[in-house]
């Protein structure tokens, strides 16, 4: 059924690329031959829920029930690489364990409050995409470039993994302005515009955060003897040159 939905959503979008790009569409590759999608949502770390963010995804499809995002904060200037978002269906997180799923979350109230948006496509495509695609989707999303170091001059420190917002009055009102300001959008339209969309039940497992649960990362060291195993073609190389 979601080969189907993302073949019909899909290919309305692609009806709006460069004359050209549709026939030769690089899957699975990032740049402006190969992003399908466009999106702006907001992102919050795990254990800190006053660390907001808007960010932006580029997004291309590596599967019928599979895509893969490039993530882009919008508060610096240049636009840093932030993370990577994977997004799959619900038929493919129920095939997760839930040991796996705790890293998930939900796009339900993302898409159901007008959070998530697409800026810059036609309303009618855009709803076809949030109700026939992506309200039923979940999302697995590392920052390489931490919050607490987005004005350093390097991505300093640990990957963080970031969840999503599940209901109302959980993000400041001013930050989804300024989103808003930024794109010419009116999120409280947005929502209104999808009043028809009807929320899916989110599937045990996701969004881990509401069970009280903070997921970090952490360095592991290790000793151990880094050897690497000889190699006969590059030894004999190394011979000729000497």
């Amino acid at each position: 059924m979601y080969f189907d939905q993302l073949a019909l959503a899909f290919s309305a979008v692609l009806t709006f690329l460069p004359l050209g790009v549709s026939a030769t569409l690089p899957f699975g590759h990032y740049g402006p031959d190969g992003t399908v999608l466009f999106l702006n949502g907001f992102h919050f770390v795990s254990g800190h829920s006053d660390w907001e963010i808007s960010a932006n995804h580029y997004c291309v499809i590596i599967a019928a029930d599979t895509l893969q995002c490039s993530v882009y904060n919008t508060a610096t200037t240049p636009a840093r690489l932030a993370g990577i978002e994977y997004i799959i269906t619900t038929e493919a997180f129920e095939t997760l364990d839930y040991e796996e799923r705790q890293m998930w979350h939900s796009h339900v109230y993302e898409i159901t409050s007008g959070f998530l948006v697409e800026p810059g496509l036609p309303d009618s495509v855009d709803h076809t995409i949030m109700k026939d695609v992506l309200v039923g989707t979940y999302g697995k999303t590392f920052h390489t470039w931490r919050y607490d170091q987005q004005n350093s001059s390097y991505p300093i420190g640990i990957p963080e993994l970031v969840m999503g917002y599940t209901g109302d009055d959980q993000i400041t009102p001013d930050f989804v302005t300024k989103r808003d300001e930024l794109f010419g959008i009116n999120t409280t339209d947005v929502r209104d515009s999808r009043c028809d969309i009807s929320p899916p039940e989110v599937v045990a497992g996701a969004d881990s955060w509401k069970y009280g649960y903070v997921l970090s990362l952490g360095l592991v060291n290790q000793t151990s003897n880094t050897t690497f195993p000889p190699n006969e073609q590059s030894q004999a190389v190394l011979k000729s040159q000497s």
